[in-house]
């Protein structure tokens, strides 16, 4: 196998941009969910997912906790949460989703009061700042112990924001294993993963195993 290309790590933080939209109903909430940018959707469908936690939220997405909390509508939100961002190409059809859930709900459920001022939901956007850092990969000895030292939101930037906010097929890991490692096996291992069903803490401790596996 020819030397492979070193695969850096990066690490991120998100900074919180206000739109200057917001929601009271869940009409409001459906027109301007049509309306804002896919930074936006992005954002509200995965900030949970920077955040470390012990126990994962009940809620996994901005747009379930506030119909839960703030409407009432448990069973609009439990619909919202089982939106499975990792099953779609692209944030278009996320956001295509989020409308279909809250047309059909809207259609078998009364409209529920307004919330009350202060409760709004209020449309942000992240910005991802990234920062390079000192560790780099070259071979799947090297990725395991790399994937012990970086911080959790080096998981979440190469695995969550590769594949939806930056357009790619595929998350980096996958990438960088199949093309440049020349292990498509384990490539494929990885990228049939649904992150959404841990936390990066999780997520990083099952890239380990199924990489040591691997070796």
């Amino acid at each position: 196998m020819a030397e492979a290309e070193p695969f850096r790590f990066h690490e991120c933080f998100a900074l919180i941009r206000l739109t200057g939209r917001r929601a009271s109903d869940i009409l409001e909430l459906l027109e301007i969910i049509k309306q804002v940018s896919k930074g936006s959707i992005f954002h509200h469908m995965h900030q949970y997912f920077i955040k470390s936690y012990i126990v994962p939220p009940e809620f996994p997405n901005d747009f379930a906790v506030w119909v839960a909390d703030s409407l009432g509508e448990q069973n609009l939100a439990e619909g919202l949460a089982n939106l499975n961002p990792f099953e779609f190409e692209n944030i278009e059809d996320i956001r295509s989703e989020l409308v279909r859930i809250i047309t059909e709900h809207l259609k078998n459920y009364p409209m529920p009061r307004p919330v009350l001022p202060g409760r709004e939901f209020m449309f942000n956007e992240g910005v991802t700042m990234v920062l390079p850092t000192s560790i780099t990969a070259a071979t799947l000895h090297d990725f395991a112990r790399a994937l012990r030292e970086v911080d959790p939101s080096s998981i979440y930037f190469h695995f969550y924001e590769a594949r939806l906010r930056l357009g790619k097929e595929e998350d980096d890991f996958t990438h960088y294993i199949d093309e440049c490692l020349e292990c498509p096996g384990l490539a494929r291992r990885i990228k049939t993963m649904d992150p959404y069903m841990y936390s990066t803490e999780v997520l990083r401790d099952k890239f380990i195993r199924i990489i040591e596996e691997a070796l």
